[in-house]
């Protein structure tokens, strides 16, 4: 998918890459398996919609928060960044040209950063894209957290789709952070 340079200097404005914020704890409750699920657009408030859709459960909405980049969908009374119903959209430099090489690479800084591990690392076709599925495990104590990420394909770069829990809450998570995030396709497909 083209776009023209006005909407992708638009786009690349709207997702400009920030770092994960540290997320304090907090209890949360996945929908059931049994919840309803609808596929939402991925529009920011100016500028063109990103070329993905996902699902996710009936009474989640896309919304931006001032102070906070990228988009947010969530439930309406979720809060960014603490609450782990979020997920998180943001833009990233990362290129997907080479997914293995990325997975090759995220392997490589594993081993020689302690201070976070990636314990679950693939190459994932997604949508009918190679994207890349990262699980992170970060910081200590009450400041322990872990993430799903899914890196998708996007022009030149790429975009995240970030789930984040506490260590403790990950586990009761994970189930609809993957229902969710590999649930990604292409804008238009049915």
């Amino acid at each position: 998918m083209k776009l023209r340079p006005v909407r992708r200097s638009i786009l690349a404005a709207s997702l400009a890459m920030f770092a994960v914020p540290s997320l304090p704890a907090m209890s949360a409750t996945a929908p059931t398996p049994e919840a309803k699920f609808h596929r939402v657009e991925l529009r920011p408030a100016k500028g063109a919609a990103l070329p993905y859709t996902l699902e996710v459960p009936q009474d989640w909405q896309v919304r931006q928060v001032d102070n906070f980049p990228g988009l947010w969908i969530g439930p309406a009374d979720a809060k960014p960044p603490e609450d782990p119903r979020l997920i998180w959209v943001r833009g990233s430099k990362v290129s997907l040209a080479n997914p293995t090489q990325i997975v090759a690479n995220i392997k490589a800084n594993d081993a020689a950063h302690p201070e976070w591990s990636a314990p679950r690392v693939e190459v994932k076709t997604v949508g009918g894209a190679n994207c890349v599925l990262v699980e992170m495990e970060t910081g200590a104590g009450d400041k322990a957290r872990t993430s799903l990420t899914l890196k998708v394909p996007f022009q030149t770069v790429s975009v995240d789709f970030i789930a984040s829990a506490t260590r403790a809450e990950f586990p009761k998570m994970l189930p609809m952070y993957e229902r969710i995030l590999l649930s990604v396709q292409p804008a238009g497909k049915k």
